[in-house]
């Protein structure tokens, strides 16, 4: 796992490198989102969103997942880089990106009006259009999700990711009925608001109602702006282990929670380092353990069963789990690369690799088949074209 520390150096690095661009006399535009607007009846306003697609979009046939982003405006080029370099590394699947830039922040986060500071003061005036939170999450499920959904290709698994009021947000998102959201990353998030809300009705929800989810929770515990008051920035912490107790005391299965201490982070430099984290938490099942050894009976059922079924068991594994059996059975090998060429169709190197399995199990009929597929989906596939000719000649 990246350390902390590593990831500060390379995000020094990556801003140094963009002071860099930017004062080269040379420098051209470089985009990596693109902003669109949408009216909302619920909200009765018009709304703006930054989407990314994929790098692999446009080349690809298949479905994505979605990650949905709050506080938009501040959040977007920062987060966005850690998830690409993540999705690089393989450490993430590749993802749509959509994050949602602030009208009210106050009014859309919080699910109560509630007039009072974390210190105890009053917030009759910065407080006074909260408790909208109802509302807004029906505009995401129900005007912005059907609008993606509809344009782009997705997968049926959704991350919500927040900070501040935004993780409050994300926290009444993951209790809420109506969520089609499925992974939850709410990052020191408020959950002190209104004596606490969130946890009180945490203990009121069904635990079947949420038990198929997944959330990680960070806190910051380095206050030392604030030591004249360090019992206000207890309380917030306090009510993040309050939430966690309570999820666990449930029966919640702890393998789908995290509550995590950053004691050198403060609410502000805790972002990074929670969204990291967090998205290897949300995501750490992904990858299916003892595959090598599963059949693809077993395969199946996992991926099926496991984030909502929202995912492919991914084509690289199963082909090197093809090859693995190849060598001393050709014919258990077929069936794992018929797995792949059903779930990725397109794919000529899946091809290729079932007209190899069956060339060596002595179906050569099958494997003219197979390598024919494999040219036709790429005329650059030269072992497919030196294949068929090789079967031909026989």
């Amino acid at each position: 796992m990246i350390t902390k520390y590593n990831i500060t150096k390379v995000l020094v690095a990556f801003l140094m490198f963009l002071q860099y661009a930017a004062n080269s006399q040379h420098a051209t535009p470089y985009s990596i989102g693109k902003t669109y607007k949408i009216h909302s009846k619920i909200l009765k306003e018009e709304r703006s969103y930054i989407l990314e697609l994929p790098s692999s979009y446009e080349t690809s046939k298949k479905n994505y997942p979605l990650l949905v982003l709050l506080d938009g405006e501040v959040n977007y080029h920062s987060h966005s880089g850690i998830l690409n370099h993540m999705t690089q590394g393989r450490q993430i699947p590749e993802m749509i990106i959509v994050a949602i830039t602030n009208v009210d922040r106050n009014r859309d986060y919080t699910p109560t009006k509630y007039l009072t500071n974390l210190n105890g003061s009053s917030a009759v005036e910065n407080h006074k259009t909260s408790g909208d939170s109802t509302q807004f999450l029906k505009f995401i499920e129900q005007e912005l999700l059907p609008e993606i959904e509809s344009t782009y290709r997705t997968s049926s698994f959704k991350t919500l990711v927040g900070i501040s009021h935004g993780g409050l947000l994300v926290g009444s998102a993951f209790l809420s009925k109506e969520t089609s959201f499925n992974g939850f990353i709410s990052m020191d998030p408020s959950f002190w608001w209104d004596n606490q809300y969130v946890v009180k009705q945490l203990e009121r929800t069904d635990l079947n109602q949420i038990k198929d989810k997944r959330i990680y929770v960070s806190t910051a515990d380095k206050f030392e702006n604030f030591d004249r008051i360090p019992h206000v920035f207890t309380a917030n912490i306090n009510s993040h282990e309050n939430f966690n107790t309570t999820l666990k005391n449930k029966g919640f299965s702890p393998s789908k929670v995290a509550l995590e201490y950053f004691k050198e982070e403060s609410h502000w430099t805790v972002a990074l380092l929670s969204l990291y984290n967090g998205m290897q938490f949300i995501y750490k099942d992904l990858k299916m353990k003892n595959s090598s050894n599963s059949s693809v009976e077993e395969i199946v059922s996992y991926y099926k069963t496991n984030y909502n079924g929202g995912f492919l068991p991914p084509e690289r594994d199963v082909n090197n789990i093809g090859y693995q059996h190849l060598r001393n059975d050709a014919k258990k090998a077929v069936s794992y690369f018929m797995l792949n060429v059903k779930n990725y169709p397109t794919s000529s190197n899946a091809f290729d690799s079932l007209g190899e399995a069956y060339m060596l199990s002595g179906d050569k009929k099958n494997a003219f088949k197979s390598y024919k597929k494999a040219f036709e989906l790429d005329s650059g596939n030269k072992n497919a074209l030196k294949m068929m000719q090789q079967l031909k000649s026989k």
